[in-house]
């Protein structure tokens, strides 16, 4: 699928015109481009926080590197590159067609003829990818482009030459825990028989749907990996034989590529050993397969795990120490995250173990109690109306906001005419107010679904909406920050001073993208997103209502703003982006006082119930719950296919929303105690 261009994105890279994405990882984004001849061709852009990193720029230029020396029919052929470039790019030729990933989400399981054909071809590829001295290293059905003239093998990141030494820290772990072979997981040397593993992991996948070794822990699949029989149940006996001997903990003993193919061919002249097939009933804690929010082409974040949920207070997994990984592999199947447990995970910063708090005591993710379709393109706000019964959606994609009744899920009413990025219910719940693409602001009255008003905004669109405590003005962010009287539509604009001022040629200033009333509502604060050249920062600024001056900018270690909520009790302001922390503000000492970790990616979204309870969401597709009082998780929640954009909680704590994403345009909403 693909989808426009967002705000702040390039125009143009090198040579190339960009028309819109085709997918994001954790170290690059993937454009659709179009050549000063009219090809078709994929741009990947490393972002602007790892193009300073000598490391990934290494990574980077390995991964081109590779990609050329494959080429041909088995890849995406590269067709220009600066990995010099303030921020590094390559150009692949456009390869149309879903990857093998979101063909099984979307059509569910291959039949078994077609996984026959899918693993001859994808054993061709790495045929090829080693006789160039290659081991791909990160083989999962993400990296599998399923086009109209075969299968191709995407996204040599992590690809080495096979007796090359790793680029990453000594000890660490790089690949996709769900997918990686066991010397791999402990760190060994790791050849072309590592690649054989993965690829009996991807057929079956393609086979059933999930992940021979799927858990929902990062130390389950650890384990299962390391000392358990991969799970065949389901597969024709032919397929379980090839995919069992790919599955073999020895690498020795592991097929080549050739008899695999062999087998594939004719199963009973080129017969592979026969393997054990365990009973059909999954261990408890199984989690469905799902992937990176990727779209091919994509890149992989190393070290992060591929078919489970991200484990509660996880930390970052980017690197994971080497003995880290094999305490988790060697614990009892009950492995405990719960205090010490989780430290395993959590990342250090400055010596102590960033992250506050113990860790909920289930391991066990909690799934989403219903699953709201409807609109056509990805969900980018949702708002609980006060009463909790009402649930707002909007898209920016398709131009509607749609009004679901939680109870029953159902829709209704949709409203029409308006791209939406961001939505609030007035306190008393007769208005939902949205923020909108075409640089609007629309008010609508709830009861008939009827638009009472728009309000010019400004300019590249309207981020953030929220009513005052009385109801009685609704303020707006985008390119500033602007207060309408509810009642007359009546405009005032506050001063953001030289903070979202565009000053260098035709860029996009620094956005509002988050905004949050006091308690009393005598102040509002807003959140820049910290995007741009002169002035951009992470700034929070805060204003008084009744004067209209700005009476405090909060600064912090923070790169970007992607959402701003406030405490129930005015005290404390949280803010989330550039990083897997959610950032936490004490208002009266105008200071970041403490970070929340635990999300396995960039975290793009906050939001507090009335009760206190903190929610959380981002690019590894959990939702987290926090006590923000005693500075600890108390849930994670999980179910969503791709990264998350928006949450929301109802106001007594107990039902949350969130939706994100590229294809999955759905509404997931999970019940929790209050």
């Amino acid at each position: 699928m693909i989808i426009s261009l967002r705000r702040g994105d390039p125009a143009r890279v090198g040579p190339y015109r960009l028309d819109g994405r085709l997918g994001e990882g954790g170290m690059g984004t993937v454009f659709l481009g179009t050549s000063p001849g009219g090809r078709q061709v994929a741009v990947k852009v490393i972002k602007a926080r790892h193009a300073a990193d000598p490391r990934f720029r290494a990574r980077f230029a390995r991964e081109v590197e590779a990609a050329r020396k494959v080429g041909g029919f088995h890849t995406a052929q590269v067709v220009d590159a600066d990995a010099d470039a303030e921020s590094p790019w390559m150009a692949t030729a456009y390869v149309p067609g879903p990857s093998l990933r979101n063909r099984v989400l979307r059509d569910g399981p291959l039949a078994p003829d077609a996984v026959r054909a899918l693993g001859a071809a994808l054993a061709e590829g790495l045929a090829a990818i080693h006789r160039h001295g290659l081991v791909h290293r990160d083989l999962k059905p993400g990296n599998v482009i399923l086009s109209p003239d075969g299968p191709r093998i995407i996204d040599f990141g992590v690809a080495r030459a096979a007796d090359a030494d790793p680029l990453t820290a000594d000890g660490a772990v790089v690949g996709t825990y769900a997918y990686m072979a066991p010397e791999q997981i402990r760190g060994e040397p790791s050849g072309p028989a590592a690649d054989l593993f993965a690829l009996g992991c991807v057929l079956v996948y393609a086979a059933t749907g999930n992940g021979p070794f799927d858990a929902s822990t990062v130390p389950a699949i650890v384990h299962r990996v390391l000392t358990e029989t991969p799970r065949l149940t389901g597969i024709p006996a032919d397929l379980a034989r090839a995919a069992g001997a790919c599955l073999n903990k020895d690498p020795g003993a592991r097929p080549s590529t050739a008899a695999l193919i062999a087998h594939l061919a004719g199963p009973e002249s080129a017969r592979l050993p026969d393997v054990p097939v365990p009973p059909t009933t999954p261990p408890p804690g199984t989690w469905p397969a799902a992937e990176e929010p990727t779209l091919p082409p994509g890149t992989v974040v190393a070290t992060k795990e591929e078919g489970t949920p991200a484990p509660p207070g996880a930390g970052t997994a980017r690197r994971m120490p080497r003995r880290a990984v094999l305490a988790g592999a060697l614990a009892t199947g009950a492995v405990a995250l719960a205090g010490g447990g989780g430290a395993l995970y959590a990342r250090r910063r400055g010596g102590r173990t960033a992250g506050t708090g113990p860790e909920p005591a289930s391991t066990l993710p909690i799934s989403p109690a219903a699953t709201l379709t409807g609109h056509a393109h990805a969900v980018d706000a949702v708002a609980f109306s006060p009463d909790g019964r009402l649930l707002a959606s909007g898209s920016a994609g398709d131009e509607t906001a749609r009004l679901w009744d939680v109870a029953t899920g159902r829709t209704v009413r949709e409203l029409t005419g308006a791209g939406v990025r961001s939505a609030a219910f007035s306190p008393d719940g007769r208005y939902l107010a949205t923020g909108n693409e075409d640089d609007t602001a629309s008010l609508w009255d709830v009861a008939t679904g009827r638009r009472i008003r728009s309000s010019r905004a400004g300019e590249h669109g309207v981020w953030s909406v929220a009513f005052s405590p009385d109801g009685r003005t609704l303020a707006g962010g985008g390119s500033g920050v602007r207060l309408w009287d509810v009642a007359t539509g009546a405009t005032t604009t506050l001063d953001t001073g030289p903070l979202t001022r565009n000053r260098v040629g035709d860029r996009v200033p620094n956005l509002v993208l988050g905004l949050a009333y006091g308690p009393d509502g005598r102040t509002v604060a807003a959140a820049l997103d910290g995007y741009g050249e002169e002035g951009g920062d992470g700034a929070i600024l805060i204003w008084d209502v009744a004067t209209r001056r700005r009476v405090a900018v909060l600064r912090g270690r923070t790169e970007e703003n992607l959402a701003l909520a406030a405490g129930p009790d005015g005290a404390t302001l949280v803010t989330c982006g550039g990083s897997e922390d959610v950032h936490v503000w004490d208002v009266a000492a105008r200071r970041e006082t403490d970070r929340l970790s635990g999300h396995l990616g960039e975290v793009r979204a906050v939001a507090f119930a009335g009760n206190g309870t903190l929610a959380s969401c981002g690019e590894d597709r959990t939702v987290r719950l926090w006590d923000l009082a005693g500075r600890r998780a108390t849930a994670v929640l999980t179910g969503h296919t791709e990264l998350l954009t928006t949450v929301a909680i109802s106001r007594d704590g107990r039902t949350v929303a969130a939706g994100g994403g590229q294809d999955d345009k759905t509404v997931r909403l999970w019940r929790v105690r209050g």
